[in-house]
C-alpha cells in the first residue's frame, strides 16, 4: 500500500504546476504590449482604408450614375423628337388632299428622319464617349487618392 501512495506522490511531482502566481518578465510584458499598439494601428489603418475605398467607390458609382441618366435623357428626348415628327406628319398626311401629296409628305418625313436620326447618333455617341471618359477619369483619380492617402 505505501508501495502505491509512493507512486501516486511521484506521478503528482512529475505533472506541471497550475500556474497561480506566475509572472511575466518585463521583456514579455513590454513585446505583449507593443504587438497589442501594432495591432490596433492595423485595425485603425484598416477600417480607415476601407471607409475611404467605400467612400470614393461611391462617388464613382455616382458619376457612373450621373452619366447613365444624361444619356437616358438624351435617348428620351431624341425619342420624343421622333415621335411628334412622326404625329405631324400623320396629321398632314390625314389633311392631305391627294395621294400624291401623301406620298410627297411621306417622303420627306423619311428624308428628314434619316437625316436627324443619323445626327441623333453621332450627338449620343459623342455624348456616349465623353461620359464614359468622364467616369474612367474619375475612376483613376479615385484610385489615386486611395493610394496616396495615409489613414
Amino acid at each position: 500500500m505505501q508501495d502505491l501512495a509512493a507512486k501516486q506522490e511521484l506521478a503528482r511531482a512529475d505533472r506541471p504546476r497550475p500556474v497561480t502566481d506566475a509572472f511575466a518578465p518585463q521583456s514579455v510584458q513590454a513585446i505583449a504590449q507593443e504587438s497589442v499598439l501594432r495591432t490596433w494601428e492595423l485595425y485603425r489603418k484598416s477600417v480607415g482604408a476601407a471607409q475611404g475605398g467605400a467612400r470614393l467607390l461611391a462617388e464613382v458609382a455616382e458619376t457612373a450614375w450621373g452619366s447613365a441618366r444624361l444619356l437616358n435623357d438624351k435617348a428620351a428626348r431624341n425619342v420624343a423628337s421622333n415621335t411628334e415628327a412622326a404625329f405631324n406628319t400623320a396629321e398632314a398626311c390625314a389633311k392631305a388632299g391627294s395621294l400624291a401629296e401623301i406620298a410627297a409628305l411621306q417622303a420627306a418625313f423619311l428624308r428628314s428622319m434619316l437625316a436627324a436620326t443619323s445626327d441623333q447618333a453621332k450627338e449620343f455617341a459623342d455624348l456616349s464617349t465623353r461620359a464614359t471618359q468622364h467616369v474612367i477619369e474619375t475612376m483613376q483619380g479615385a484610385a489615386v487618392r486611395l493610394m496616396r492617402t495615409d489613414f
